[in-house]
């Protein structure tokens, strides 16, 4: 969960983007903004379309992509696209940086956050030529152990068999 004073400055930043590009500040994306914030882990537009239901405050799903792609551009959620299914969103970290890094089974699709503090200040210490990173994701796809174990019994079985 996100404080009370991270919700205030994420409201403030996106008033300030959406005063900036001309774009009219409603309550239906207010709403949202606050939503997500409250929101933990990974999330898809359809995933919030329904915590808004059940805050019954249904809002439609273009209104919903079209303010988390504001939010994206406003850098207070990062878009996610761990295959070729739905779009997950998570807030932003407070840097330029991210936080944590994802681990994706191929098998199941579970996807675990870890961090690695090597390996995110060998990424903040790289600088390339004519280039300014912004930001940037790392995702590991391998087999989670649950997935890993279930494929050994399956083989265990058939050679018993």
């Amino acid at each position: 969960m996100h404080s009370k004073r991270t919700t205030a400055s994420a409201e403030e930043k996106f008033d300030d983007y959406l005063r900036q590009h001309h774009r009219r500040r409603t309550d239906e994306r207010k709403t949202i903004l606050h939503t997500v914030m409250k929101l933990d882990g990974h999330f898809t537009a359809e995933d919030l379309c329904a915590r808004m239901r059940e805050a019954d405050y249904p809002v439609s799903v273009a209104t919903v992509y079209s303010t988390l792609e504001l939010l994206v551009d406003c850098g207070l959620v990062v878009k996610q696209r761990f295959s070729e299914k739905a779009t997950c969103y998570e807030v932003a970290s407070a840097g330029s940086s991210p936080t944590h890094h994802h681990l994706i089974c191929s098998v199941c699709g579970k996807i675990k956050e870890v961090r690695d503090s090597a390996i995110t200040d060998l990424l903040n210490s790289r600088r390339y030529t004519g280039f300014s990173p912004r930001s940037y994701a790392l995702t590991i796809y391998g087999i989670c152990t649950a997935c890993s174990r279930k494929s050994k019994n399956k083989k265990s079985q058939k050679t018993h068999s």
